[in-house]
């Protein structure tokens, strides 16, 4: 069986800087905790428990140490409570959703009425939204129709959006609105992984997309994949992957999320040549 491994591996630029950062953190600080798990990476997550870094669902849970900021962001006002409680702050946002924060903000300064297009559940557009109060949030064209009336809209996008064409979505607020002024910024890390991903499925029989089953990227990876014809796997490690999956394959994919170690991929890729080894 030949396995054809995307050209796009490992950690997004944003997610290695995160977690750097969290590394100095923790060698550094002695009570450190994050809103949410640092990565979504079952492999990653433990291993910084190992460290002492703890998880919490709300800032109201942290008394006292340091509050680690992951790639995701947090809402303004967690940052406020976090100064009023007199915790310690590493920020470690990544800096494509700085970006969106600072174009949106821009954005509203001149004028527009705010539009986010993205998951409104999704901490990182929960962040963004919080930066510019009154935005309208929005996942598919058909949204549209439902905003109230406005002369001029600024649109601003999720960093790992691949639902609704963004496209699409401009072009619809671009015939309802008398001036519209979108910023497409959705990741360059993404887009590539998401072209790669549609490329691939169409030259394999069988994708394997590597990567954890909380990450909103890697799902719409492996979704990405199979729109495309190919059987799509999602796992998070070697152990999940199935003989019964390569039986017969002659051309199988392997490709990861932005949150995924390049070292786990390589495991997966030796477990997937193991197996086909033993069917043959």
């Amino acid at each position: 069986m030949i396995i054809k491994k995307a050209k796009t591996q490992g950690f997004c630029f944003g997610v290695a800087i995160t977690l750097k950062k969290a590394e100095e953190t923790v060698a550094a600080h002695e009570h450190v905790t994050t809103l949410g798990h640092i990565v979504h990476n079952p492999q990653m997550v433990a291993s910084f428990e190992e460290k002492g870094m703890r998880n919490a669902a709300s800032v109201d849970e942290v008394d006292a140490g340091t509050l680690f900021v992951r790639a995701h962001g947090l809402p303004v006002e967690v940052f406020e409570k976090a100064g009023a409680k007199g915790l310690t702050v590493v920020d470690a946002t990544c800096p494509m959703v700085t970006k969106i924060h600072v174009q949106a903000e821009k954005l509203r300064a001149d004028g527009y009425k705010i539009v986010v297009v993205g998951d409104p559940h999704h901490p990182e557009v929960k962040g963004t939204l919080s930066h510019v109060p009154g935005a309208w949030c929005i996942q598919t064209p058909q949204d549209v129709d439902k905003l109230p009336r406005a002369s001029r809209v600024g649109v601003v996008v999720q960093s790992t959006w691949s639902g609704s064409g963004f496209g699409e979505i401009v072009q619809k607020l671009s015939s309802k609105y008398y001036e519209v002024r979108a910023v497409n910024t959705i990741c360059t890390d993404t887009h590539n992984r998401q072209s790669e991903a549609g490329q691939l499925a169409e030259e394999v029989e069988v994708m394997v997309v590597v990567g954890g089953k909380t990450s909103a990227n890697t799902k719409h990876l492996a979704e990405l994949a199979a729109a495309r014809g190919a059987r799509s796997h999602h796992i998070e490690g070697p152990d999940e992957l199935q003989p019964a999956w390569f039986d017969g394959v002659e051309v199988a994919g392997l490709m990861s999320g932005a949150s995924t170690p390049g070292w786990l991929v390589d495991q997966v890729e030796e477990k997937m040549e193991a197996l086909s080894r033993r069917a043959s």
